[in-house]
Protein backbone atom coordinates (compact mmCIF):
# COMPACT_ATOMS: atom_id res chain seq x y z
CA UNK A 1 0.00 0.00 0.00
CA UNK A 2 1.33 3.48 -0.59
CA UNK A 3 0.99 6.49 1.60
CA UNK A 4 1.65 9.76 0.72
CA UNK A 5 3.12 12.23 2.48
CA UNK A 6 0.13 14.74 3.38
CA UNK A 7 -2.13 11.56 4.62
CA UNK A 8 1.34 10.89 7.16
CA UNK A 9 1.19 13.94 7.88
CA UNK A 10 -2.64 14.64 8.78
CA UNK A 11 -3.30 12.48 11.66
CA UNK A 12 0.12 13.54 13.15
CA UNK A 13 -0.96 17.13 13.17
CA UNK A 14 -4.15 16.20 14.66
CA UNK A 15 -2.35 14.59 17.75
CA UNK A 16 0.08 17.45 18.13
CA UNK A 17 -2.94 19.53 17.74
CA UNK A 18 -4.67 17.51 20.66
CA UNK A 19 -2.06 16.82 22.81
CA UNK A 20 -1.10 21.41 22.93
CA UNK A 21 -4.69 21.46 23.63
CA UNK A 22 -4.75 19.52 26.66
CA UNK A 23 -0.89 21.52 27.85
CA UNK A 24 -2.90 24.24 27.67
CA UNK A 25 -5.84 23.37 29.60
CA UNK A 26 -3.89 21.75 32.17
CA UNK A 27 -1.62 24.71 32.20
CA UNK A 28 -4.84 27.06 32.72
CA UNK A 29 -6.20 24.56 35.57
CA UNK A 30 -2.65 24.97 37.36
CA UNK A 31 -2.66 28.75 37.07
CA UNK A 32 -5.93 29.15 38.13
CA UNK A 33 -5.74 26.45 40.99
CA UNK A 34 -1.79 28.35 41.83
CA UNK A 35 -3.57 32.18 42.03
CA UNK A 36 -6.63 30.92 43.92
CA UNK A 37 -4.92 29.55 46.48
CA UNK A 38 -2.19 32.15 46.77
CA UNK A 39 -4.75 34.97 47.00
CA UNK A 40 -5.02 34.95 50.62
CA UNK A 41 -1.04 34.70 50.81
CA UNK A 42 -1.11 38.09 48.27
CA UNK A 43 -3.22 40.10 50.33
CA UNK A 44 -1.33 39.22 53.87
CA UNK A 45 2.07 40.30 51.21
CA UNK A 46 0.40 43.28 50.35
CA UNK A 47 -0.67 44.42 54.04
CA UNK A 48 2.88 43.50 55.24
CA UNK A 49 4.59 45.87 52.37
CA UNK A 50 1.85 48.59 53.35
CA UNK A 51 3.26 48.54 56.94
CA UNK A 52 6.94 48.77 55.52
CA UNK A 53 6.11 51.87 53.83
CA UNK A 54 4.63 53.49 56.68
CA UNK A 55 7.11 52.24 59.02
CA UNK A 56 9.35 54.35 56.77
CA UNK A 57 7.39 57.01 57.00
CA UNK A 58 7.36 57.31 60.27
CA UNK A 59 3.33 56.91 60.52
CA UNK A 60 2.21 54.54 63.66
CA UNK A 61 -1.40 54.46 63.05
CA UNK A 62 -1.30 53.61 59.44
CA UNK A 63 1.69 51.10 60.45
CA UNK A 64 -0.55 49.40 62.88
CA UNK A 65 -3.66 49.56 60.80
CA UNK A 66 -1.64 47.80 58.17
CA UNK A 67 -0.31 45.36 60.33
CA UNK A 68 -3.61 44.09 61.86
CA UNK A 69 -5.14 44.23 58.16
CA UNK A 70 -1.82 41.46 57.15
CA UNK A 71 -3.00 39.69 60.90
CA UNK A 72 -6.50 39.30 59.44
CA UNK A 73 -5.79 37.65 56.16
CA UNK A 74 -3.59 35.25 57.94
CA UNK A 75 -6.23 34.69 60.32
CA UNK A 76 -8.47 33.07 57.87
CA UNK A 77 -5.54 30.56 56.90
CA UNK A 78 -5.03 29.16 60.21
CA UNK A 79 -6.73 26.22 61.48
CA UNK A 80 -9.52 26.73 64.15
CA UNK A 81 -7.61 25.74 67.41
CA UNK A 82 -6.28 27.31 70.69
CA UNK A 83 -3.16 28.74 71.70
CA UNK A 84 -0.82 29.05 75.12
CA UNK A 85 -2.72 26.31 77.26
CA UNK A 86 -2.50 26.81 80.60
CA UNK A 87 -3.44 25.58 83.65
CA UNK A 88 -3.47 28.87 85.96
CA UNK A 89 -2.92 29.69 89.46
CA UNK A 90 -5.12 32.31 89.61
CA UNK A 91 -7.95 34.10 87.59
CA UNK A 92 -5.88 36.26 84.66
CA UNK A 93 -5.85 39.58 84.40
CA UNK A 94 -6.16 39.70 80.96
CA UNK A 95 -4.49 38.91 77.85
CA UNK A 96 -1.25 36.85 78.59
CA UNK A 97 -1.24 38.44 82.14
CA UNK A 98 -1.77 34.74 84.57
CA UNK A 99 0.26 32.72 86.62
CA UNK A 100 0.86 29.46 85.49
CA UNK A 101 0.31 26.40 87.77
CA UNK A 102 3.27 24.33 88.94
CA UNK A 103 1.96 20.91 88.42
CA UNK A 104 -1.44 19.45 87.50
CA UNK A 105 -2.46 17.86 90.87
CA UNK A 106 -5.66 19.28 92.91
CA UNK A 107 -7.08 18.66 95.91
CA UNK A 108 -11.10 18.23 96.39
CA UNK A 109 -12.89 21.12 96.49
CA UNK A 110 -9.68 23.25 94.61
CA UNK A 111 -10.85 25.15 91.73
CA UNK A 112 -9.21 24.56 88.17
CA UNK A 113 -8.62 27.64 86.17
CA UNK A 114 -7.81 27.32 82.68
CA UNK A 115 -6.25 29.95 80.28
CA UNK A 116 -6.35 29.22 76.29
CA UNK A 117 -6.21 31.74 73.31
CA UNK A 118 -8.51 30.62 70.41
CA UNK A 119 -7.44 31.33 66.43
CA UNK A 120 -8.99 30.66 63.50
CA UNK A 121 -12.46 31.38 64.59
CA UNK A 122 -14.42 32.81 61.56
CA UNK A 123 -14.77 36.72 62.06
CA UNK A 124 -17.58 38.51 59.81
CA UNK A 125 -16.90 42.00 58.84
CA UNK A 126 -19.88 44.71 58.72
CA UNK A 127 -18.76 46.44 55.76
CA UNK A 128 -20.93 49.49 57.23
CA UNK A 129 -19.94 49.63 60.47
CA UNK A 130 -16.06 48.43 59.97
CA UNK A 131 -17.03 46.19 63.14
CA UNK A 132 -15.85 42.35 63.43
CA UNK A 133 -18.17 39.71 64.50
CA UNK A 134 -17.44 36.56 66.26
CA UNK A 135 -19.63 33.91 68.42
CA UNK A 136 -18.19 30.98 70.21
CA UNK A 137 -19.64 28.78 73.09
CA UNK A 138 -17.69 26.07 74.75
CA UNK A 139 -18.94 22.81 76.63
CA UNK A 140 -17.17 20.77 78.95
CA UNK A 141 -16.52 17.00 79.71
CA UNK A 142 -14.97 15.10 82.98
CA UNK A 143 -13.41 12.35 82.05
CA UNK A 144 -12.00 9.49 84.15
CA UNK A 145 -8.97 7.12 84.10
CA UNK A 146 -11.23 4.38 81.86
CA UNK A 147 -12.67 6.79 79.41
CA UNK A 148 -15.88 6.90 81.59
CA UNK A 149 -17.59 10.79 81.53
CA UNK A 150 -18.21 11.18 84.93
CA UNK A 151 -19.88 14.70 84.66
CA UNK A 152 -20.20 17.72 82.27
CA UNK A 153 -22.47 20.45 80.82
CA UNK A 154 -23.07 22.05 77.94
CA UNK A 155 -22.61 25.67 77.17
CA UNK A 156 -20.70 26.16 80.09
CA UNK A 157 -19.48 29.61 78.49
CA UNK A 158 -20.99 31.75 75.79
CA UNK A 159 -18.45 34.66 74.12
CA UNK A 160 -19.74 36.67 71.19
CA UNK A 161 -19.74 40.01 69.93
CA UNK A 162 -18.82 42.88 68.39
CA UNK A 163 -15.07 45.02 68.30
CA UNK A 164 -13.65 48.05 66.15
CA UNK A 165 -10.74 45.83 65.73
CA UNK A 166 -9.86 42.29 64.52
CA UNK A 167 -10.34 39.68 68.09
CA UNK A 168 -7.10 38.27 67.47
CA UNK A 169 -6.04 38.68 70.99
CA UNK A 170 -9.49 36.92 72.61
CA UNK A 171 -8.28 34.45 75.50
CA UNK A 172 -10.59 32.70 77.57
CA UNK A 173 -10.97 31.35 80.79
CA UNK A 174 -12.63 28.55 82.33
CA UNK A 175 -13.19 27.82 85.80
CA UNK A 176 -13.79 24.34 87.29
CA UNK A 177 -15.34 22.37 90.40
CA UNK A 178 -13.48 19.25 91.46
CA UNK A 179 -15.90 19.22 94.19
CA UNK A 180 -17.36 15.41 95.03
CA UNK A 181 -14.62 13.39 92.15
CA UNK A 182 -13.02 10.64 93.85
CA UNK A 183 -8.89 10.62 93.75
CA UNK A 184 -7.66 9.94 90.58
CA UNK A 185 -6.38 10.62 86.99
CA UNK A 186 -8.63 12.66 84.80
CA UNK A 187 -8.83 14.39 81.18
CA UNK A 188 -10.67 17.80 81.52
CA UNK A 189 -12.02 18.15 77.95
CA UNK A 190 -13.06 21.87 77.15
CA UNK A 191 -14.88 21.74 73.71
CA UNK A 192 -15.07 24.95 71.80
CA UNK A 193 -17.21 25.95 69.36
CA UNK A 194 -17.34 27.90 66.38
CA UNK A 195 -21.03 28.74 65.85
CA UNK A 196 -20.16 30.76 62.47
CA UNK A 197 -17.26 28.49 61.40
CA UNK A 198 -19.11 25.76 62.18
CA UNK A 199 -16.48 24.09 63.36
CA UNK A 200 -15.06 22.91 66.95
CA UNK A 201 -12.01 22.41 68.86
CA UNK A 202 -11.29 20.29 71.83
CA UNK A 203 -8.32 21.10 74.62
CA UNK A 204 -7.82 18.04 76.61
CA UNK A 205 -5.95 18.37 80.06
CA UNK A 206 -4.85 15.94 82.26
CA UNK A 207 -5.04 16.30 85.91
CA UNK A 208 -4.72 14.06 89.30
CA UNK A 209 -7.04 14.70 92.25
CA UNK A 210 -5.74 14.05 95.36
CA UNK A 211 -7.35 12.79 98.78
CA UNK A 212 -7.54 15.13 101.20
Amino acid sequence: MKLSSSSFFAPLSRICAIICLVFFLLCSFSVFGYARNLSPVDGFEKYIEEAKKHLLAKEPAATLAALRKATAEAWRRFPFTAVNVHLVAAQPAGYGRFIPRVDNVFRPGEPLILYLEPVGFVVKEDKNTGKYRYRLVADFNMVDAWGRVVSGRRTVGRFEGETAQFPDRYPLTFTYSLSGLPPGEYKVETIIRDLLGKKSHTVVTPIRVEGP
